[in-house]
């Protein structure tokens, strides 16, 4: 029994179930995420006394002068 008594159909079928297998392993992790995403945004929310879904108060730039900002790196990385 050499090498050319190979069995390709049961090759090509763990090379499929393991392709497979990653994926439905990697969706399982970002179900799991967003759910813990949502719970952690929620206490997040309910310790800092803001409603839900409202936006965190800043501290950094208003939203012009995040414009500005943006547009004069398109700018500069466009090179003009």
């Amino acid at each position: 029994m050499g090498p050319e008594a190979v069995d390709w159909g049961y090759a090509i079928s763990t090379l499929i179930i393991r392709f497979v297998g990653i994926f439905v392993v990697l969706g399982i992790l970002q179900i799991i995420m967003q759910i813990t995403g949502r719970i952690f945004a929620r206490l997040d929310a309910k310790k800092a006394g803001r409603p839900l879904g409202s936006p965190a108060p800043s501290k950094g730039l208003t939203q012009k002068q995040a414009a500005a900002v943006a547009m004069a790196l398109y700018l500069h990385e466009k090179g003009e």
